[in-house]
C-alpha cells in the first residue's frame, strides 16, 4: 500500500480499513477492500497524493478532508444504505452467532364431506403452551407460523420454532379452531383437544394432515319494529354457556363467530344473514347496531364522551328473538351439519328509554366524571355516560327494569382544563369525589330529574334516601 504513494497517509489507510469491515492486519497484508463501493475507495486513495502536491497542504489535513468527503458520499449512496441493511452481524473474536434452530411442518388438508383437497385454506399452528390455562379465548392465541394450501391441499410451514402445536385450517363453511372455541365457551381445553397436534424439532421436518368437518348453519332475517328489513346490522353468535363479560353497551370482548368464514356477519339489503362453519352446540344469536346519541343541547350522550363512542354513535346489542338482556335470549341449538334457517330477530328501539339527571357535590362543583347504569338481573347490560361540565348526564336506550346507578369517578376539573387531584402539574388544582351508588327503577317511560350528590374522596360515600 505504502509503495503506491500513500506513505504518510496513515489516517486514510485506517479509514479505508474501517469501512472495509475487515481486520486491519488482513487488509494491510492483502491490499484488498470489501466496502460496498470499493471503486470509490481506491480512486480516493489514488488522487490523495496528487491533491497534496498541488495544494501544498499537509498530508494529514488532506486525508481528513478527503475522508470527510468520502464519508458524506458513502452515507448518501443508495448502494451503501442497501449494504448496511444487509450486512452480516459483526462478531467479537472467539464468538459465534448462529440463527435460532427451527423446523418445518408439511401436510395436506382435505374436506371431510367430499374427501377432496381444501384449496387455498389457511393453516395455522397454535403453540400448545398458550392454550393451557388460557381464559381469554381465541384472540390471545399466538399464531407463530402458518401456510396456505395449494391446489392439491398441500402446505409447508417453514421457520417453525421447536415445540408442540395444535394445527387448524380455515376454509369457508368448515369448522375452524375459532368455531370450536365459540361453541365450547369457557371449556377451551376440550375444544382444542379436537384438533390434531404436531411436535416440531429443531432442524427436522414434521408431518401432519388435517381433515375439515363441514360446519352447521344458523340463518334467518332481521327486521325493524315497523316490518322493514334491518340492513347492515352486525350479527354473530356466542356460546349459550359463555360467561364472557361485556356485550350490551359495555363493549363486548369476544363477539363470537361471524358468518361467511371471515366475510363478515352483516345483514344484506333484505335483512338476511347466514352464519356458517359452526360446531355443534347451543348458541345465542346477537346483533350490534350503531345508533346515534344526542344529548340535551348537544351535550354528552349516553355512551361515554360527548355523543358516545366514536363521536356520536353508540353500540346497542340485542339478542334473538329481540331481547335486550342476555338472560332473556333464545337458545339456538344446532347438531353436526344441521342448517337452521328459520330465525327471525325483531329490533324495537322505540321501547327503550332515556335517563337524565344532574351530579353535584356537597362542597365544590363537579366538572367531569362517569355515570353508569348496571342491570341488577343481568350485569352484561350496562349504560354509561359522561358528566358534562355543568354536571348533567344522559343515559339512552335503557329498557325498563331495576338498576344500580353509580358514579365510579368524578372530579371538579372540567375536560381540557388540565387540572388534576392535588393540583400537581399544569392547570388549576382539582378535587376528586368518593364513589357513589344507589338503586333506581326505570318504568315504562323516560326517567328525569335524577339528582346525585357526591361527597369528598376523603369521606365515606353515602347513598341518598
Amino acid at each position: 500500500m505504502r509503495e503506491n504513494g500513500l506513505r504518510g497517509f496513515d489516517f486514510l489507510h485506517t479509514f479505508r480499513d474501517l469501512l472495509s469491515r475487515k481486520p486491519l492486519p488482513e487488509c494491510r497484508s492483502t491490499g484488498q477492500c470489501n466496502h460496498p463501493i470499493p471503486g470509490l475507495v481506491e480512486r480516493t486513495m489514488k488522487w490523495m497524493p496528487f491533491l497534496h502536491k498541488v495544494s501544498f497542504m499537509p498530508r494529514r489535513i488532506v486525508c481528513i478532508a478527503g475522508a470527510s468527503l468520502f464519508c458524506c458520499v458513502g452515507t448518501w449512496s443508495p448502494n451503501t444504505l442497501y449494504a448496511q441493511q444487509n450486512a452480516p452481524m459483526v462478531q467479537l473474536r472467539g464468538q459465534q452467532a448462529l440463527p435460532a434452530a427451527t423446523g418445518s411442518v408439511s401436510g395436506r388438508v382435505v374436506c371431510g364431506d367430499t374427501q377432496r383437497a381444501a384449496r387455498f385454506a389457511q393453516v395455522m399452528l397454535i403453540p400448545a403452551e398458550e392454550v393451557i390455562g388460557n381464559e381469554n379465548g381465541r384472540e390471545s392465541f399466538g399464531r407463530r407460523s402458518g401456510a396456505r394450501t395449494d391446489l392439491d391441499g398441500n402446505f409447508t410451514a417453514t421457520n417453525v420454532a421447536p415445540g408442540d402445536y395444535y394445527v387448524t385450517a380455515i376454509a369457508t363453511g368448515y369448522i375452524s379452531e375459532g368455531a370450536l372455541l365459540v361453541a365450547a365457551g369457557a371449556d377451551i381445553a376440550s375444544a382444542m383437544a379436537r384438533l390434531p397436534q404436531v411436535h416440531v424439532a429443531a432442524n427436522s421436518p414434521s408431518t401432519v394432515n388435517v381433515t375439515l368437518e363441514r360446519g352447521s348453519v344458523i340463518a334467518g332475517h332481521v327486521q325493524w319494529d315497523d316490518g322493514s328489513p334491518a340492513a347492515g346490522v352486525q350479527i354473530g353468535v356466542l356460546s349459550a354457556t359463555s360467561t364472557a363479560p361485556g356485550g350490551n353497551g359495555g363493549g363486548g370482548r369476544n363477539f363470537g363467530l361471524f358468518g361467511g368464514g371471515g366475510e363478515g356477519g352483516i345483514t344484506d339489503d333484505r335483512g338476511q344473514f347466514r352464519i356458517t362453519g359452526l360446531a355443534p352446540g347451543d348458541y345465542l344469536v346477537r346483533t350490534v347496531m350503531q345508533t346515534p346519541v344526542v344529548g340535551p343541547a348537544g351535550g354528552p350522550g349516553g355512551f361515554g364522551g360527548p355523543g358516545g363512542f366514536g363521536g356520536r354513535n353508540a353500540s346497542i346489542v340485542m339478542y334473538a328473538p329481540g331481547k335486550i338482556r342476555r338472560t332473556d335470549a333464545q337458545t339456538v341449538t344446532v347438531k353436526a351439519g344441521e342448517e337452521r334457517t328459520d330465525l327471525t330477530i325483531l329490533l324495537d328501539l322505540n321501547a327503550l328509554h332515556r335517563v337524565t339527571g344532574h351530579v353535584s357535590a356537597a362542597s365544590g362543583t363537579v366538572g367531569s366524571g362517569t355515570v353508569r347504569l348496571t342491570d341488577t338481573t343481568d350485569t352484561t347490560l350496562q349504560r354509561t355516560a359522561t358528566i358534562a361540565a355543568d354536571g348533567s348526564f344522559l343515559l339512552t336506550y335503557v329498557p325498563s327494569g331495576t338498576y344500580t346507578l353509580s358514579v365510579p369517578f368524578a372530579s371538579s376539573a372540567t375536560p381540557g382544563s388540565g387540572g388534576r387531584p392535588g393540583g400537581g402539574g399544569g392547570g388549576r388544582p382539582s378535587s376528586s369525589f368518593a364513589p357513589f351508588s344507589e338503586t333506581v327503577s326505570v318504568t315504562d317511560s323516560d326517567m328525569t330529574g335524577v339528582d346525585v350528590t357526591l361527597m369528598p374522596a376523603t369521606q365515606a360515600s353515602t347513598s341518598p334516601q
